[in-house]
């Protein structure tokens, strides 16, 4: 990636490129989607039942549960992050979940500032099982999950840290 690149493209590209294949196939990707008074940088909508080859695909159809799924991403840039921020953030994806009928969605805030300790608490207890929240600053590329299985799959399968990537420099 050249150092002309933002946080959210990178991480546009490393999930186009099959970051959340193992978990998740997301197909619809929009950017600057609007929901209420927050503008998502990243929305994407899939499901759980993935494609793959004919032995992959066979196995998926017939063994594993076909969930409809989201991503959604906010680039809150300099921006303060504050909890009721986030808060509100959360609030509307979880207004969508309901409303689409969603089993679950990864909210992944990106900050161009330090992440404040009151955030990291916040974001390291939430546990509610349908909202895997992740918070990541770009410039002390310090990245914190929610206490719950799908925020941690944000670490592991959508490979947020590789994403972002310790040697590079952002663009605002």
């Amino acid at each position: 990636m050249s150092e002309e690149t933002s946080a959210v493209d990178a991480f546009e590209s490393n999930l186009l490129h099959g970051g959340s294949r193992l978990i998740a196939d997301l197909s619809e990707f929009f950017r600057d989607y609007k929901v209420d008074d927050t503008t998502f940088a990243i929305y994407a909508k899939g499901n759980t039942r993935n494609k793959g080859l004919f032995l992959s695909r066979f196995f998926a159809w017939t063994v594993l549960p076909n969930y409809p799924v989201s991503l959604f991403c906010v680039d809150e840039g300099k921006n303060l992050l504050s909890t009721e921020r986030l808060r509100v953030r959360m609030d509307t994806v979880i207004k969508v979940i309901d409303r689409d009928v969603l089993k679950w969605a990864w909210l992944v805030v990106l900050s161009n500032r330090a992440l404040s300790p009151q955030i990291v608490s916040f974001v390291s207890r939430y546990d509610r099982k349908e909202l895997g929240l992740a918070v990541a600053s770009t410039t002390s590329k310090q990245i914190v999950f929610s206490n719950n299985q799908v925020g941690r799959s944000i670490g592991k399968q959508l490979k947020l840290r590789k994403a972002l990537g310790s040697n590079r420099r952002w663009v605002s």
